[in-house]
């Protein structure tokens, strides 16, 4: 429990790493997901990404020109405030600049993802919790120790979780 736990908040920071930078980089475009031909696919296993210069960041599609529309809408929808545009079997991505509006919304990105970390922590609580209850094995007392050490260790989590948020969420906004 304890183990999944931490799972899930390293998984908080690698999203915070990758999805969440002020400068949309050639890492979190990497990993984007891309629905081709009923299929879930991440655009390096598409495209190959060059960056050709800081402000600017190329998409080869020449081995799968098809992907080209698919790949076009991910990133359009991906919240990174894109505007691709298309060039034969290239894409090329212009790197916005950072705007108030923009840092606020990865801010707000970074408290949704906090959230979801928050309610996976919760939900291993409570079917740990709810296993407990269901051994009649164990004394009373002793589930009912159990269960707060249970909601502690839950709590200790997303805490630390918590304060992760806090930090990117300062670092985003720029108050560091």
């Amino acid at each position: 429990m304890k183990t999944e736990m931490e799972k899930a908040v390293a998984a908080l920071k690698n999203n915070y790493i990758k999805n969440l930078s002020l400068r949309s980089s050639t890492g979190a475009l990497d990993s984007l997901p891309v629905t081709f031909e009923g299929d879930e696919y991440v655009i390096q296993d598409l495209a190959q990404i060059v960056r050709k210069n800081p402000k600017t960041i190329i998409l080869n599609m020449t081995s799968f020109p098809q992907a080209i529309p698919a790949v076009l809408e991910s990133l359009k929808a991906s919240g990174m405030n894109l505007n691709p545009q298309q060039d034969k079997t290239s894409i090329f991505i212009p790197i916005p600049k950072v705007t108030k509006e923009h840092r606020e919304n990865l801010s707000k990105g970074a408290k949704a993802l906090f959230i979801k970390t928050k309610d996976s922590i919760k939900e291993l609580q409570n079917k740990n919790i709810k296993v407990l209850k269901d051994n009649d094995a164990l004394a009373t007392d002793l589930v009912h120790t159990l269960q707060d050490q249970i909601t502690a260790l839950a709590d200790k989590y997303v805490l630390e979780a918590q304060r992760i948020m806090e930090e990117k969420q300062s670092e985003l906004k720029g108050d560091s």
